[in-house]
């Protein structure tokens, strides 16, 4: 029952749900500024079922003239076609909704993991193989033009592979800076070199460095 109302209450953030008859909402996974994100079944497998806030919806068409789910959708699929990257993502799956006839939903693969977060604090700091892969993935993700994740520490989820701690990337849908700077000070920083693309990137891998650091310190 306790369940239930969580999900009625958290789709209540996003002005409700109208899915299609083969997906149903399982639990609340996890809530974040532009999104909330479902455990749901989808024909018979778990996924990640991701619905936006209405007025991000309405922001991001009004001011990027995009449709934030086939936006984030289409980052997802940039990322992991580089086959250094691939491993670090969660599957794109499928846009629902952007015909109007059910709510925008953004499906994806289901993370079976912890948060980054909690991952430090159980084992008083971070293990090498998650810190090495936040360099691999920032690096490699430069190189291939993809800038501006949202790689901020309190955003990643982490999963065992062959007994390894891995980070998993599985919100895509911040919209990148270098592409619309906040102010013409910013814009003019980017044109003129004194600001990477990346520059968020790369300052949000030192907040994993220094998050780990800090739990170190707590043990």
């Amino acid at each position: 029952m306790a369940e239930v109302k969580q999900i009625e209450a958290a789709a209540q953030e996003v002005g409700g749900l109208k899915l299609p008859p083969d997906l149903e909402p399982v639990s609340v996974a996890g809530q974040g500024r532009r999104s909330v994100t479902f455990k749901a079944s989808y024909r018979g497998d778990t996924v990640a079922m991701k619905a936006y806030r209405p007025e991000f919806i309405q922001s991001y068409r009004s001011k990027y003239d995009v449709n934030i789910a086939v936006f984030e959708m289409s980052r997802n699929r940039a990322f992991r076609k580089v086959p250094e990257l691939e491993p670090y993502a969660a599957k794109p799956l499928s846009v629902i909704g952007h015909d109007g006839r059910y709510s925008l939903l953004f499906l994806q693969e289901f993370i079976d993991g912890i948060p980054l977060t909690e991952l430090g604090r159980q084992d008083k700091g971070l293990p090498d193989s998650v810190l090495e892969a936040g360099e691999v993935i920032v690096r490699m993700a430069e190189l291939n033009e993809l800038h501006d994740l949202d790689l901020f520490y309190k955003n990643i989820l982490v999963r065992q592979v062959r007994g390894v701690w891995r980070p998993v990337i599985h919100d895509f849908n911040l919209m990148p800076q270098y592409l619309h700077p906040r102010n013409p000070l910013l814009k003019l920083a980017f044109r003129t070199g004194l600001r990477k693309p990346s520059h968020r990137d790369y300052r949000c891998l030192q907040q994993w460095r220094s998050y780990s650091e800090e739990c170190s310190k707590q043990a």
